[in-house]
């Protein structure tokens, strides 16, 4: 599987948002799934953003369970 050319994984960890390891391991990991879903072998920048949008949204749904 490859990056596109147009992708800045910078771009991802400079963010507000901290993410740990783990977060970026499951972004990658997502992002991948969404190309192979596609029948593509590149990686291209939307499925970085649907991957970290699905990953922060995880992250926040988390702790509202447990703030109950």
């Amino acid at each position: 599987m490859n990056l596109s050319d147009e992708l800045d994984l910078e771009d991802y960890v400079n963010r507000s948002e901290k993410i740990s390891c783990a977060d970026v391991a499951s972004i990658c990991a997502e992002a991948g799934l969404q190309a192979v879903r596609e029948n593509r072998y590149v990686v291209l920048p939307k499925d970085f953003d649907n991957a970290y949008k699905k990953a922060v949204n995880n992250r926040e749904k988390e702790h509202l369970f447990y703030s109950i």
